[in-house]
């Protein structure tokens, strides 16, 4: 099953409930209240399947007076699509045109206009409240998809807007299935054996019995333990369906209307946004879904801010929604571009704004710098898994080229002022870095190597100091040695060889430096020039070893081998 929410918006009186209730056979307006008064005051609930295209529409009726303005952008909020109503005797209301804008702040762009009671008035009424409405539409930079004239009362063109709402509905459906969990919470309630059932819409991706989410913004963990959708238990729920979950370890007055229930979203006080229209005065208010929140906000470049909430959101590129003034009125709407910056200052903001804006992984990283981009925060950032590219990288987090290119800068420029050795817990301190983070920066860096507790710059470093080079230098001082037999030393060897304190003779075989010249010596003291077997008597090495090592004497420029002898240059 697939599922398409609708809000279907306009102003009070022109037939919002009655026209649901001619659809579905749900009457909406469910508080006494609202039966008294003959109006809705709430935002209400109904459904409308299309068997056939396995789809069910989830509709939510907006109240149209102007007093209950922010319970309509409450019902906007969930929806995908928007039916706006407009009585075809009155034409366009100042709700109508409130209800359009608001919608259209929260990302819809194209509409489905109904016009009612069309059989109280003559055709060319219909035609008129047609063209003006339509022209409203456009003029606000929305889509009309198509206009439907109908009456509640005698059911006149309700057949064909049936259709119209099918077709509407599987144009503008969202893929959202596989993105993160995200859940609008409109009301909390105790049922008795049960206990608390929290009721909403589902934005974003799956929820199944068993599963952990988060309640924002108070960030307590709560676990699901049955799922219904309309009075129908199911095993999960998916993206675009009313849900009421049962979660009996919440209390269901600590639960108030706009709370979130996530998963794997991050939340955050601060936003980086676009603000289209009037920036409030002072404290402005911002709907971030159904929840309403204060911020104030600091100017960065052209139509962008950073806004500073009172409470944190978990938000995700690319959401928007409505902003108020302190009264209530609607100035226009954001945009995020950034849901969880870490980094505040104007002047990186406004340095990297238009990175952030065409390339926000590599501004991410840059953020980040040396505390790296957690996947879990990448895929935060987005609302949903991407594959990212090539990156320097430690289990689950990113890092960028550069911090950790600037990172080896600064650990070279400090070994420079001590003499090629520093005391690794000393110098982590001093840089602020984990040591697996220094290790990845080094990585590029033969020279550089942790050992003993130290680090240190092998061609500059006194390798004396370290009892394992001691120990390795003991052992190849007692003769040519091969490689497997030093596996215990070898990140002294690669440091001993590039410090050219031992000599790789090739075949995995090394000798120390000091040997090594003990035995040029030795061969020296036969005369100019020697055969193999003369070097043989004087070393007493096997030809295992000998000839790896004069070999290596004639690649050094120390002999040169002529036929069966070898002759001595310096």
């Amino acid at each position: 099953m697939k599922y398409f929410p609708l809000g279907v918006a306009g102003h009070v009186d022109h037939g919002k409930t009655s026209l649901v209730k001619a659809l579905t056979s749900i009457d909406t307006d469910r508080l006494p209240e609202e039966k008294r008064r003959s109006m809705s005051i709430d935002i209400g609930f109904a459904f409308l399947d299309f068997p056939e295209e396995s789809l069910r529409v989830e509709i939510i009726d907006i109240p149209g007076h102007e007093r209950f303005i922010k319970n309509a952008i409450c019902g906007l909020a969930p929806v995908w699509g928007l039916m706006l109503v407009v009585d075809a005797g009155e034409g366009v209301m100042p709700q109508t045109v409130e209800h359009l804008r608001i919608a259209k702040s929260f990302g819809i762009k194209k509409v489905l206009l109904v016009l009612t009671k069309i059989d109280r008035v003559d055709q060319s009424t219909v035609e008129l409240a047609s063209e003006e409405a339509s022209d409203l539409i456009k003029k606000e930079g929305l889509d009309l998809f198509g206009v439907y004239g109908v009456s509640s009362i005698t059911g006149e063109g309700m057949e064909g807007l049936r259709l119209g709402i099918k077709e509407y509905a599987k144009e503008n459906i969202r893929d959202r299935e596989n993105w993160l969990f995200r859940f609008y919470i409109d009301s909390a309630f105790s049922v008795k054996g049960y206990g608390t059932v929290v009721r909403g819409s589902c934005v974003f991706g799956k929820v199944e019995e068993g599963d952990l989410l988060t309640l924002e913004p108070l960030g307590l963990f709560c676990r699901v333990k049955r799922l219904q959708n309309h009075g129908r238990f199911v095993k999960e729920g998916k993206a675009g369906e009313r849900l009421a979950l049962n979660i009996p370890e919440l209390e269901p007055d600590k639960v108030e209307r706009g709370y979130f229930l996530v998963k794997g979203i991050k939340s955050s006080k601060r936003l980086i946004v676009r603000l289209e229209g009037q920036r409030p005065k002072g404290v402005g208010y911002a709907f971030f879904g159904m929840r309403e929140v204060s911020f104030s906000s600091q100017h960065i470049l052209e139509d962008y801010y950073l806004l500073k909430l009172s409470e944190p959101v978990p938000c995700i590129r690319w959401d928007k929604g409505p902003i108020l003034d302190s009264s209530g009125r609607l100035m226009g709407h954001y945009e995020v571009l950034h849901p969880i910056p870490t980094r505040a200052s104007k002047r990186f903001l406004r340095e990297n704004l238009g990175l952030l804006k065409e390339d926000p992984l590599q501004y991410l990283l840059l953020e980040r710098g040396l505390m790296g981009l957690s996947l879990s925060d990448l895929f935060s950032f987005y609302g949903h898994a991407i594959n990212p590219p090539n990156l320097p990288r430690l289990k689950d987090t990113l890092y960028h080229p550069k911090s950790l290119e600037e990172l080896a800068k600064r650990v070279k420029d400090i070994l420079s002022t001590k003499e090629g050795i520093v005391s690794l817990p000393e110098l982590l301190s001093r840089l602020g870095v984990s040591e697996d983070v220094l290790k990845l920066a080094l990585s590029g860096l033969k020279d550089v190597k942790v050992v003993e507790g130290y680090l240190l710059d092998a061609k500059r470093a006194r390798l004396e100091d370290l009892k394992g080079y001691r120990e390795l230098m003991g052992l190849l001082s007692q003769g040519i040695r091969e490689e497997r037999e030093l596996e215990a030393y070898k990140e002294y060897l690669s440091m001993a060889v590039r410090k050219g304190q031992v000599y790789s003779l090739g075949d995995y075989l090394y000798i120390s430096k000091k040997l090594f010249e003990s035995y040029v010596e030795r061969l020296k003291a036969i005369g100019k020039e020697f055969s193999i077997g003369e070097a043989k008597e004087v070393l007493g090495l096997t030809r295992k070893y000998l000839i790896p090592l004069l070999e290596h004497m004639d690649r050094l420029g120390i002999t040169r081998r002529e036929g069966e002898r070898r002759v001595f240059l310096r």
